[in-house]
């Protein structure tokens, strides 16, 4: 049971590199708008745990931040811009009691494009070099073509959202779970969803 190569070891050592991703993430998140350099570092780092492929956890994480940055924060702050405004304006137009409110369906639609968009590009640009108008446009191609995929990608994103909307008071009892583990998990867990999704690319 107690073996290095014991599945139950390795299930723990998994556990752990996820902590402290989570507590990099968070760290480097701090800012604000260097979250998309450091979601994209978190990508980097989920899929190197998958293949096998890392060696330095701490180095290899603030290497992907750094070498991601420009790109990443430029594609964060275009969604804000988009995102947030479009969440506005539905929220208002859908309150009022006139034809204006039929117009919130299209901020709807803005908002889901978006959030379908940005839950692919940044694994996307963690793994490939592309310019930033391509790697948006490849990764809203990809969000619509593996729609079913894609909304699992979106609940696993959405999940403190989700339980904070359910229930407010089990969001603040599983608020550790948020600080301790959640984001490198759910990155982890999107990653397995994303691997069969970008191989053929992999390949090419």
């Amino acid at each position: 049971m107690f073996s290095p190569d014991s599945r139950f070891i390795q299930v723990i050592s998994r556990i752990a590199d996820l902590i402290l991703l989570n507590i990099l993430f968070l760290i480097t998140c701090l800012p604000i708008f260097t979250i998309g350099a450091a979601v994209t570092a978190l990508y980097t780092m989920c899929f190197r745990l998958m293949r096998e492929e890392y060696s330095g956890l701490f180095v290899s994480y603030f290497k992907a931040f750094r070498e991601n940055f420009r790109q990443a924060t430029v594609i964060w702050l275009l969604f804000l811009v988009i995102i947030c405004p479009a969440l506005y304006y539905c929220y208002i137009l859908f309150s009022l009691d006139s034809m204006l409110k039929h117009f919130s369906f299209l901020f709807v639609i803005i908002a889901l494009l978006s959030i379908m968009t940005i839950s692919y590009v940044f694994p996307w640009i963690s793994q490939f070099e592309n310019g930033t108008v391509q790697a948006l446009k490849n990764a809203l191609i990809l969000s619509i073509s593996r729609l079913p995929r894609t909304v699992a990608v979106v609940v696993i994103n959405l999940m403190p959202s989700i339980v904070l909307f359910i229930s407010p008071e089990l969001f603040i009892q599983i608020s550790f779970l948020w600080v301790a583990l959640y984001f490198a998990a759910a990155a982890y867990m999107n990653t397995g969803l994303l691997w069969h999704v970008f191989k053929p690319y992999r390949n090419q």
